[in-house]
């Protein structure tokens, strides 16, 4: 029974794989846990690219954070956009509800697509990060084909071409998943069309693709895509963005009526009032996740730079490692809490690293002794893993469906334009 002394208050900023981690992992825990987020929904993004190609509809990738409310009691969720974080008086402000107080804080409100200055980016491209990028991404891909259906000159202006920006996981997905739409869904979608002319482009600054694994990896993933018509620009930077074309460092333009961007991230500007100084655009924090001299506090995902405290190897910013970081949190304050003892130093178990180029193609390295698997062999493991990986049961159900439909008739089911404000 309660002694009637208030319980230790945990505020989660972000409902991400941080923040959901640390969330379910205090079920037990003696403590009140207030989650927020801006949003009314936990993101999967790994999947977004299959939103913004038509593989997936929106809701089996954005999942709603109250559910999470119904099966926790010591749980709440308010959806408010964050202002100020008050280290000192242990306070949050908000721009639309009162400020909230804590005993521990769990930051994990993730990052923001970095455009390293690059004229005309912001403006002209396509970022691939959160939920209403992809449905942007979605809908204008299918209105500049609705368009071109009526007036094909404008495939033959280069108005239906695609530039991607950035070799990583999002640009390689994003192409993969765009050659298949555009070669083997769209000729139905629209006979007047000569789609064999439209070029999708693949540019990266390095000298490889995917530089997270090995070379040999790097080399399938670039063959794979250019057998799948994609054109991939290695070395080259991209120096321009401009709504019709893309200009490279050394002055060639490449024709592009849509650029997206998976080029990198930069921190949430909300990390400047953290009071330390950001390493490589991100948060430092101690080997059990919180500020060095604030214990109470945590940074978790995309905005922490993450040591693991075997190896001392920095983390890349993967959803698995934000996943993994909140979920030790929560462990930790629990620990702490309920168990009364002292909290673990944090260790990244590494279930592999997986991306896939499209349809039976795709790469994954396996530990703990790092086999390597392309084709289809990774791509049926990297189907398994997002499936698991997917939060609820009634969004793996309709990701296993759309997935099983697209792989036998080489459709998409998710290709339709619907806005509410539209008239019927």
């Amino acid at each position: 029974m309660s002694d009637g002394t208030p319980r230790p208050k945990v505020l989660i900023l972000g409902g991400g794989f941080g923040g959901i981690g640390a969330a379910r992992k205090l079920r037990k825990a003696p403590v009140d846990v207030m989650l927020v987020d801006r949003h009314d929904y936990h993101t999967f993004q790994p999947l977004l690219y299959q939103v913004a190609t038509d593989t997936l509809d929106p809701e089996t990738v954005g999942h709603p954070i109250r559910e999470l409310v119904h099966g926790q009691d010591n749980l709440d969720f308010a959806q408010a956009t964050i202002s100020d974080i008050d280290l000192d008086a242990r306070t949050v402000s908000f721009q639309d509800w009162e400020p909230q107080t804590y005993d521990y804080l769990v930051i994990g409100l993730g990052a923001l697509a970095h455009f390293f200055g690059t004229p005309g980016a912001e403006e002209h491209s396509f970022p691939l990060y959160t939920l209403p990028h992809a449905i942007r991404l979605k809908e204008h891909l299918l209105r500049r084909f609705e368009a071109a259906a009526k007036d094909p000159s404008l495939a033959d202006d280069g108005q239906l071409d695609v530039v991607i920006v950035g070799g990583g996981p999002t640009g390689v997905e994003t192409a993969g998943a765009l050659s298949e739409l555009f070669h083997a869904v769209f000729p139905g979608d629209y006979p007047s069309l000569d789609l064999s002319a439209v070029r999708i482009t693949l540019v990266e600054h390095g000298d490889r693709l995917l530089a997270m694994f090995d070379e040999g990896i790097s080399e399938y993933t670039a063959d794979t895509l250019r057998e799948r018509q994609v054109t991939v620009r290695l070395g080259e930077k991209v120096a321009e963005i401009a709504d019709d074309h893309v200009t490279l460092g050394s002055g060639e333009t490449i024709r592009a009526g849509t650029t997206v961007w998976g080029a990198g991230l930069q921190p949430n500007p909300l990390a400047t009032t953290l009071g330390v100084e950001l390493v490589r655009g991100r948060v430092p924090v101690t080997e059990h996740l919180h500020l060095a001299h604030h214990p109470e506090v945590f940074v978790v995902g995309d905005l922490a730079l993450t040591t693991d405290s075997v190896t001392g190897e920095v983390l890349p910013q993967l959803g698995s490692v934000a996943l993994q970081a909140g979920e030790h949190v929560g462990v930790t304050i629990d620990r702490m809490e309920r168990k009364h003892k002292d909290p673990h130093p944090f260790h990244y178990v590494d279930k592999g690293t997986m991306a896939t180029i499209g349809r039976k193609a795709a790469v994954a390295v396996v530990p703990p002794h790092h086999i390597t698997l392309t084709g289809r062999a990774a791509w049926a493991m990297w189907g398994a893993v997002h499936l698991a990986l997917l939060t609820g049961g009634d969004s793996r159900m309709a990701a296993l469906s759309n997935w099983f439909w697209s792989f036998t008739t080489h459709d998409r089911p998710s290709r339709v334009l619907i806005h509410p404000d539209d008239e019927d």
